[in-house]
């Protein structure tokens, strides 16, 4: 068995399954697995999750892909590691949506009905740096466009 933060993230989860509400009303069955999984295959919608001592679960992320394993690989050097710093331990993942179509409609359901924040959109401008310089740029432009419409 792993030590350290590795194998409190890879030790197995006391539930299997945790069935989670969208937005909708409709309740979504997922798998529970730890955080580092990455021999999952096939599409799903998944949601990286922080669940608590008390066993409370709290969504981190959530989102949709046709290949699991490929992109938990890919998010493994961005969202697995803020989740991680956000307390994630728990990768769920709905494994019952096979078309596309159907898990963009499950993954739009639960985001708009959880607040994950590692899904939240902030504006250029939060970000600073030429991102920042950029949203300044277009402010300024606005503002002279303003100006113009209103003289």
């Amino acid at each position: 068995m792993s030590t350290g933060i590795f194998g409190l993230l890879a030790a197995p989860s006391h539930d299997q399954f945790h069935h989670w509400q969208g937005h909708s009303g409709q309740w979504w069955i997922t798998t529970v697995f730890p955080l580092f999984s990455s021999h999952i295959t096939g599409p799903s919608v998944y949601v990286m999750v922080r669940r608590d001592d008390a066993g409370r679960a709290y969504p981190l992320y959530i989102g949709q892909t046709s290949d699991t394993a490929r992109r938990m690989e890919e998010h493994l050097h961005d969202k697995v590691l803020q989740a991680i710093r956000l307390g994630g331990n728990e990768l769920h993942v709905h494994l019952l949506a096979k078309p596309e179509a159907e898990r963009f409609a499950i993954e739009t359901d639960l985001r708009n009905g959880h607040n994950a924040p590692l899904n939240r959109q902030h504006s250029a401008a939060v970000f600073g740096g030429l991102f920042g310089l950029g949203a300044a740029q277009i402010e300024k432009r606005n503002q002279t466009l303003a100006g113009l419409l209103a003289g």
